[in-house]
């Protein structure tokens, strides 16, 4: 058994994180001394730490490192127009126990690896002092649930980017350099016995409060345990409790479904008004990260910040400039060619509601170079479109020429405008502008992602890398106050019962009941399909709540290009989007099982799980843990994301993170610092 210390963090440090209320974040908080830690030892010093125990949910969407540990380095997301953490991405040298390269914003793995066992000081604080000071049984019972529930959520994200690590049960209240470091099998055993006594402890109220922790969430988490015991990355200790991991996981699954419905479309998740409002109550929603800008630092420091790191460039198109319904471009993460792979673009209308693919004008006297488009550009009009549409397709589009006839492909990335792109007339063969449909006014600038060059088709490297993608549009914020605030305020969602679905649907396939795991599968599919009457141009992600004065005006624009992209006549008519076998999977999901070369039963289906994963859960910080634990991260990694092929340094020992150097640095064993052999031993494999 190795040892390992959490060395700089003292009794009195927990105490200051862990007392602010649920709207402030652990993960941002200043060195003030308000209290003295004998406050703890009273009823309302234990109620005041108790209610700020889930903003330790706040880990997954964290700063840099939420996207860096959960999205980056996966078949889903790679590198944008901004590499400041591209190490997480590419697996390169620099992914060390001290991460070098990228620049100032790059990710340490020690950040999220000290909050994690700050929020675990904070909970083991509740859990020791509660029994002392609460009499209200009802009251202990609810405060002592939610403390092991958020026990069990660090420990089990601690688990699954470094496998086993130091299990600590008991508060702090000296510093101390020596802890063991346990298995991964003991670690997650913690982490399923803390689960299980939430689940015991909490209640499902009538009138759920968002941000709560019930007797649902920690069902939820508890069954994603089970599973991850089951999966093959603890495949060497885990065939004991199979058929007893799997039967319980399928029942704590249906127990939440049976008291959580669907929300009735997947949009609804996504359309943000107004903060704490509508969206953000959905019964769908098991859990969320709590954000509000009320108490916000400088900058909303306190917001959640994901609503930066998708948004690719848009302020240098033509008649553009940054505002508040566009967001600041941070551009940390751009979508692999997968994305738009693993859709049903006519028939699912998840892609349509996940990703951002037109915006309206907000500064139509803006030119860029000697460009003349004969054109009265207006406030609110069609901007920018991007089209995704399939290579047989490219011919529809092609780059306009120069002068002389000859066509210019600018270099991606390197800050110029792209080349115009006109397309062609079915009823007179020739190349035109490209329309606006609801106007009739021609769009100035357009991103197809297959064109025509010479004749030939070819995919557009401009319009889907470098500068330029669709934004994946879930944390996207209307509401933030000024243009360039880099925080807003909406909730990060947690769980929710779709993913539950996808947790009993993979269940199922584990004991070998691969009907059973298509019925589950199904119920998501249902809801991902268009109804009877439905506008398949209709677009909302909650930016149109951008305020109608903001000055620059809102570039928010209430339709996408699924019409444009797809080249089909509108219709209203439902989809059908139910899958019946194997032998009738959709053809994006056969495509890229023939990619990465799957034959047997299992491995198709759990491939297609992982592809109906990857499109309804789409950015929403479960990626790398669901290609880690099913040890398909190496293979998937390399076939779609280009990064990755590129360094091609990726491989298994990347399944585990680095345990962070400061740590090895600190800990002692038998009162003495540690040695250079010591700390390597303890280190993860490889790094």
């Amino acid at each position: 058994m190795n040892k390992i210390n959490i060395w700089i963090i003292t009794f009195a440090a927990f105490v200051i994180s862990a007392v602010s209320s649920c709207s402030e974040s652990f993960l941002d908080e200043t060195k003030e001394w308000k209290m003295s830690s004998q406050y703890l030892d009273t009823p309302d010093g234990i109620r005041e730490l108790a209610v700020g125990l889930p903003s330790a949910l706040r880990l997954t969407h964290g700063g840099e490192f939420g996207y860096a540990l959960l999205n980056y380095g996966t078949d889903e997301f790679q590198t944008g127009s901004d590499a400041s953490n591209i190490m997480w991405n590419e697996y390169n040298g620099g992914l060390q126990p001290v991460v070098t390269g990228g620049s100032t914003n790059r990710v340490q793995p020690a950040t999220p690896w000290d909050y994690a066992y700050v929020s675990i000081n904070t909970q083991n604080t509740v859990i020791a002092k509660a029994p002392e000071v609460l009499q209200d049984e009802a009251e202990l019972r609810t405060i002592l649930g939610e403390a092991h529930f958020m026990r069990g959520w660090s420990y089990f994200y601690l688990v699954q980017q470094w496998g086993g690590v130091p299990i600590k049960l008991n508060p702090s209240v000296t510093l101390e350099r020596e802890f063991v470091r346990a298995s991964r099998e003991e670690s997650l055993q913690q982490v399923i016995d803390d689960l299980q006594e939430a689940y015991d402890k909490l209640d499902n109220p009538a009138n759920i409060i968002p941000g709560k922790i019930y007797k649902d969430a920690a069902a939820h988490f508890l069954a994603k345990a089970l599973l991850y015991r089951q999966s093959e990355i603890c495949s060497d200790f885990s065939a004991g409790t199979k058929n007893e991991d799997l039967s319980k996981a399928l029942a704590l699954c249906d127990e939440v479904i049976a008291h959580r419905p669907l929300a009735p479309n997947f949009v609804d998740l996504w359309d943000l008004k107004e903060y704490n409002g509508d969206n953000e109550k959905l019964p769908e929603v098991i859990l969320s990260a709590q954000y509000d800008l009320s108490t916000k630092g400088a900058n909303g420091q306190q917001g959640n910040n994901q609503c930066v790191h998708f948004i690719s460039v848009y302020r240098q198109w033509t008649g553009f400039v940054r505002d508040i319904a566009g967001g600041r471009e941070f551009a940390r993460l751009k979508n692999t060619d997968y994305v738009y792979n693993v859709y049903d673009l006519v028939n699912d209308s998840r892609f349509w509601k996940t990703f951002r693919t037109k915006q309206a004008l907000n500064n139509p006297g803006q030119k860029y170079g000697d460009e003349n488009v004969n054109v009265n550009f207006a406030i609110g009009q069609l901007g920018l479109m991007y089209i995704i549409n399939s290579r047989a397709d490219a011919n529809r589009f092609q780059i306009e020429p120069n002068a002389d006839g000859t066509v210019t492909v600018p270099v991606p990335g390197s800050g110029g405008q792209p080349p115009r792109v006109k397309a062609l007339d079915p009823g007179t063969g020739a190349y035109q502008p490209v329309l606006c449909p609801e106007t009739g006014i021609p769009v100035p600038n357009v991103l197809p992602r297959y064109r025509s060059v010479e004749g030939r088709p070819d995919f557009d490297p401009y319009a889907f890398a470098g500068l330029h993608w669709p934004t994946m549009n879930k944390y996207l914020d209307g509401l933030r106050s000024a243009v360039d605030q880099t925080s807003g305020g909406r909730d990060a969602i947690s769980a929710r019962v779709a993913e539950t679905y996808l947790i009993a649907a993979e269940v199922k396939l584990r004991q070998g009941d691969i009907p059973g795991s298509f019925h589950y599968i199904n119920a998501v599919r249902t809801r991902a399909g268009y109804k009877t009457g439905e506008d398949r141009a209709r677009y909302v992600d909650g930016t149109q709540s951008a305020p109608s004065s903001a000055n620059p005006p809102s570039s928010f624009y209430g339709k996408n290009s699924y019409y444009e992209s797809n080249n089909i006549p509108v219709t209203t008519n439902a989809t059908d989007m139910t899958v019946s076998d194997l032998a009738n999977l959709p053809a994006e999901d056969k495509d890229i099982i023939a990619i990465l070369g799957y034959t047997s039963d299992f491995d198709r289906m759990l491939c297609f799980i992982l592809n109906e994963r990857s499109r309804e859960l789409m950015g929403e910080m479960v990626r790398w843990t669901d290609l880690s634990r099913t040890g398909t991260l190496v293979k998937r990694a390399y076939a779609f994301n280009e990064d990755v092929a590129k360094v091609s340094n990726l491989d298994n020992h990347h399944l585990m993170r680095p345990i962070p150097q400061s740590f090895l640095d600190n800990t002692w064993k038998d009162g003495r610092p540690m040695t250079a052999e010591e700390k390597q031993s303890m280190q993860n494999p490889g790094y």
